[in-house]
């Protein structure tokens, strides 16, 4: 079992996905939603029916949350 710091999704050049879902296993083979990102706030709730929190932040190992902190489509440079 590994604890993960920092994730990191490129999208090449092309628009950010304003909707999408992290999924973690432990084992390989069963995924579970880990992180949800929603276009707005709203769409946390309507989506996923997930309460949106601001910053990413865990208070437990088991917690599935959602955030429209990296769903704006800009910049479309450099895939960051």
């Amino acid at each position: 079992v590994y604890q993960i710091e920092n994730v990191i999704v490129k999208a090449a050049n092309s628009p950010r996905p304003a909707a999408w879902v992290l999924e973690r296993s432990v084992d390989g083979e069963e995924f579970r939603p880990w992180q949800y990102h929603a276009p707005s706030d709203e769409e946390c709730w309507s989506r996923y029916s997930v309460p949106p929190v601001s910053k990413p932040i865990y208070i437990s190992d088991d917690e599935v949350i959602c955030t429209s902190m990296y769903s704006r489509q800009t910049p479309m440079e450099n895939g960051e």
